[in-house]
């Protein structure tokens, strides 16, 4: 089955997971049946070589991850995989001037996994732990493990969107909630707070009105999006926040002030982001 789209997601749902890796320092981090051992894997075609590589911006928990473990003609179908707590994905594209198919293995454990094409078709076949892509219309494909798990994530007072590299799957339940840390949009005028936007000596300035992401919210609260959140107001999370997601896509966080007034903030907060995407 093929169609063109601009960027798809693929779900593929493997049994049950337990509490996932991410936060945890990827050199210490040994991945137990049931938990990805990886947050994010994102292939880009080379244009020099032609040929896809595991981006830098990857982040595995392990080094062996992801692992390249052969590549076979167009027309040939790859070995069926019954390795346990692993996904084989088989990549379809021109390989330097040929249609070939690199086969990767991905350590996955119980989890399932969620694959945006950028620019591409959808997979022509899948199973539950056996993938084939047709990756012959992008290049990029990105990877995220579908799992139940609490990952830590820091949100600067001084950035706008900040993409928290935490897959929501539409539908499934989410939570964010603050843990630590203090930010300020002016720092020496505006006492601290936290997620809430309440600082101690509340100015009458803090709900300005002034081309905040969300009006009439204090600006030192933190406020959340899926995606491009075309069609969707930013969500008011504050110190704490449980919703059901609209996309499939990454969860932005961000203090709630326009970006024009970002240059004198100071600090950061620390929250959990709770993810159901296998419920």
């Amino acid at each position: 089955m093929k169609r063109g789209m601009i960027s798809l997601v693929l779900m593929l749902s493997i049994g049950l997971a337990t509490t996932g890796l991410a936060g945890c320092d990827s050199s210490s981090v040994t991945p137990i049946l049931g938990d990805a051992a990886f947050n994010i894997i994102n292939l880009v075609l080379d244009s020099q070589t032609n040929k896809f590589a595991v981006a830098g911006d990857s982040v595995l928990l392990v080094k062996d991850a992801i692992a390249l473990v052969s590549t076979i003609n167009a027309n040939q179908s790859p070995p069926n995989n019954t390795a346990p707590g692993i996904t084989q994905v088989a990549i379809l594209y021109d390989k330097a001037g040929v249609l070939a198919q690199d086969v990767y293995h991905l350590k996955t454990g119980k989890a399932g996994i969620g694959i945006i094409l950028e620019g591409g078709r959808t997979f022509e076949s899948i199973s539950s732990t056996n993938v084939s892509i047709d990756a012959t219309q992008t290049n990029k494909i990105t990877i995220v493990p579908l799992q139940n798990a609490t990952t830590k994530t820091t949100v600067s007072a001084t950035k706008g969107w900040q993409n928290t590299g935490i897959f929501l799957e539409r539908g499934k339940q989410f939570t964010v909630k603050y843990l630590s840390g203090l930010w300020t949009t002016n720092k020496g005028s505006i006492g601290l707070s936290d997620a809430a936007g309440q600082p101690v000596h509340y100015p009458g300035g803090i709900v300005c009105n002034c081309g905040e992401p969300i009006p009439g919210y204090s600006t030192q609260a933190m406020v959340g999006k899926i995606g491009n959140s075309q069609g969707y107001i930013p969500l008011q999370v504050g110190d704490s926040f449980a919703g059901v997601s609209y996309d499939n896509d990454f969860l932005y966080l961000r203090i709630n002030e326009a970006d024009s007034f970002l240059y004198n903030n100071s600090g950061s907060v620390v929250v959990a982001v709770t993810t159901n995407n296998l419920s």
